[in-house]
This record gives structure tokens, sequence and C-alpha cells, in this order.
């Protein structure tokens, strides 16, 4: 398995300067932040999209030619759709609030200039990167649940692109699972998502344990709901210790709210969220790539101090033209 070096995560990039592009570049490759260059100028098709990210870079107005509303207006519009998304709106004059109406200013998570490129590593600082997930950690969850994935669909290799944050809340898929995670220094929820058709096609394909004739919805889930038993057996085994003492008396806990329609899921926390995405991939060809995402939000309690060890959306988008990395 690769090594984990870094822990990035994906930001949108709604400009078209080519001066102001390059700047925003080396912001981003200074703090390991995969820019995402709306090269279509349609961001609503991109933001109704399954994309996940951690946050926007707009501007507060854009040349005539550009053809894109303003970005006092697009801020409005992007809050409607995915409100939990950090804005960082680039003003032409000044990094504070100043002039802004107070629609804007409730909206936006704050302003720098280009003069001012130190305004812009706070607001990354405070809102993309907000918690701290220790490298050591990423690296531990990510060789468990491999081993997990590896055992349950056979005759296929996996990867696992680098682990990364998202501050979004949307839902990969049509099948997910949900599993709490607490420990004296933690809690929280492990989700894994998946498409059906996918996991279904790789039983048919004799791929798993299970019978390839007669497939229904139980099979997937029962796919599912083992891989998630097992990934969250071998974090536990491995950060969690027996002799830890919760304080059941003082536990707190928040609604968990779904949304089918929309794809959306809130646990009542706008944190960071730490993702991984696993693809199988199968050298025969007899299936498509299945492709798992792995979400942890620790939204309930967080010391990562006090741990220690115990005994294809995006594509389709580049594909298309409509985003471009930078």
């Amino acid at each position: 398995m690769e090594e984990v070096t870094k822990i990035v995560s994906k930001v949108l990039v709604h400009e078209f300067d080519e001066h102001v592009l390059g700047e925003l570049k080396k912001i981003c490759v200074a703090n390991n932040l995969v820019g995402l260059k709306d090269a279509s100028r349609d961001i609503n098709a991109i933001l109704s999209s399954n994309i996940d990210l951690g946050a926007i870079f707009l501007a507060e107005t854009y040349d005539s030619n550009s053809g894109s509303p303003s970005g006092l207006e697009l801020c409005k519009q992007i809050n409607k759709i995915r409100p939990e998304l950090p804005i960082f709106l680039r003003r032409d004059s000044e990094s504070s609030l100043e002039g802004l109406d107070p629609e804007c200013r409730s909206v936006i998570a704050g302003c720098y200039t280009l003069g001012d490129m130190d305004a812009l590593q706070k607001l990354i600082d405070e809102y993309v990167f907000s918690m701290y997930y220790p490298v050591e950690l990423a690296q531990g969850i990510q060789e468990v649940s491999m081993q997990a994935l590896g055992s349950i669909i056979h005759n296929t290799s996996i990867r696992c692109d680098l682990p990364y944050l998202v501050k979004d809340q949307i839902i990969y898929g049509d099948l997910f699972s949900l599993i709490p995670l607490e420990s004296s220094w933690c809690r929280g929820y492990m989700m894994l998502q998946a498409v059906e058709p996918s996991i279904s096609n790789a039983i048919k394909a004799s791929n798993t344990g299970l019978s390839s004739t007669d497939t229904s919805f139980k099979d997937t889930n029962a796919i599912l709901n083992e891989l998630t038993n097992m990934i969250w057996g071998g974090i536990k085994a491995r950060y969690f210790s027996n002799s830890e003492s919760l304080g059941e008396a003082y536990r707190t806990q928040v609604p968990i709210i779904v949304d089918h329609q929309h794809k959306y899921i809130s646990f009542g926390s706008t944190e960071p969220q730490l993702c991984f995405k696993y693809i199988f991939s199968d050298a025969e060809g007899k299936i498509e790539d299945v492709t798992f995402y792995q979400r942890l939000i620790f939204n309930l309690s967080w010391s990562p101090d006090k741990f220690n060890e115990s005994n294809k959306v995006i594509e389709n988008f580049v594909e298309s033209g409509e985003l471009e990395f930078f």
C-alpha cells in the first residue's frame, strides 16, 4: 500500500483571472488543497452534484467577459444549495466586511485581497483545517479499512486516494451505513457509502462469499453491514482501550438528519469530516469499478492529542471540461 504522507482538501475555485489563479495555486500547494477550477462557469451544476468540497473561492466582481454573476450574488445562491460550505470572498480593495450588505455578510466565512493573502491563510486555517487529524491516525484507519475491504471483495485490486477533509454533508450513492465511534478521546460516527448496483454486480460475478444467484438488496446490505462491523472492530481494537470510561452521565447527543431527496446528512456540526475513497478494480474487466466512500465525523468529542495505538463524480466533470485541475 502506498504510504499516506498528507491529508488534503478539495476546494472549488470560481476565478477567471490568470494572475489571481496563479496566486491561489501557490496557496493551494502550500496548504495541501486540491484546487478545482470551475472551467464551465456554471457553478450551480457543480454544486448540485455529489462533488465533496472543503471551501469555495469567489471574487467580489468579475470581468464583464466572464459571463458570471457578481460574487455577491453567487454567495447567496451557493448558500441556498450548500449552506455548510465556507465561502472565501476575494475583494478588490479591502479584506474587511465593510460595505457588504447584511445578507452577504451572513453567508460568507470571510474576505481577503491579493494584497492581504494572510487573511486568506487565516480563513483556511479556521474553516478548512479547523480540526487536527494526525496523519498516523489516518494511516491506521486506511490500513484497517483496506484489510476489511480486501477480505470481502475478492479477485480485484484495491486502491485508496489520499485521505481528505470536507465541509459539505452530501451523501454519495444510494446505500450507506452509520456506526458510532466512542472512546475517551473521541466520539462521533463512521459512515460508509456506496452504489448498490455496483456491489450487486460484484456478488453476481462471484467476487464475494455470497451466492451469485438470485441476488437481492438484502445481499448488498449484508456486504455493507459486514464491512462496517469489520472496520469498526479494527479501529476499536487499534485505538480504543477496553479500560476507558466514557462518563455516561455527562455524554450529550445531537439529532442526525437524513434528507434523501437532496442527498444530504447533518450531524449537527459543521466541523470537517475525514474521508477516504476506496476503488476496487477487476483486472479481467468482468465488473465495473466498485467505489466505497468512508467518512468519519467526530462531532461530539475530539481530543486527538490523547489517542494512542493499543495492542467517479469529479472524473466526469474533468472529462467533460466543466472542472479542471490547476
